[in-house]
């Protein structure tokens, strides 16, 4: 497994996806229906989520590589808070923010694409880490959330 874990198939499933809704919507349906979503409301709020999920995805991609270049677990920084920011970026911020700017009726499901793609992709990776780093692996897991980040715990 590379630096980049299953992330390569979760982005390009979505991916496809996400291109395939685009063209299925601007060619087909455009022409028969308005945006679902109100164009300010989609800049304001699909922009916002698009540049908090680059934002949290730079972080990640920084820490992981520093981890990953010592052959050390990757627990500090952004993966204090999230085991996947990487994932947590892409299905919470980045594709939902893409999916509002362009607010037609299949691109609004490509968040649920990639929440299925995250499901299906993340336990071999969680796998390659358990074999990898062991008991570190176990105890970080059972501390630090996957996507969504567990508060309190310690």
């Amino acid at each position: 497994m590379n630096r980049w874990g299953m992330g390569t198939m979760l982005y390009r499933g979505t991916i496809l996806y996400a291109l395939l809704a685009m063209f299925y919507d601007t060619i087909l349906i455009a022409h028969f229906c308005d945006r679902l979503v109100p164009e300010r409301l989609a800049l304001a709020v699909g922009g916002t989520l698009v540049l908090l999920g680059l934002v949290v995805y730079a972080l990640g991609v920084f820490a992981v590589y520093e981890a990953v270049d010592a052959r050390q677990l990757a627990t500090r920084g952004i993966y204090a808070v999230l085991r996947h920011p990487l994932y947590a970026a892409w299905v919470w911020c980045i594709v939902p923010g893409l999916a509002l700017l362009q607010g037609t009726l299949l691109t609004l499901g490509a968040p649920v694409v990639a929440a299925i793609f995250y499901r299906l992709c993340i336990p071999h990776e969680e796998a390659h880490l358990r074999r990898t780093f062991g008991e570190a692996y176990d105890r970080y897991r059972d501390r630090v959330g996957g996507i969504v980040p567990r508060f309190g715990r310690t």
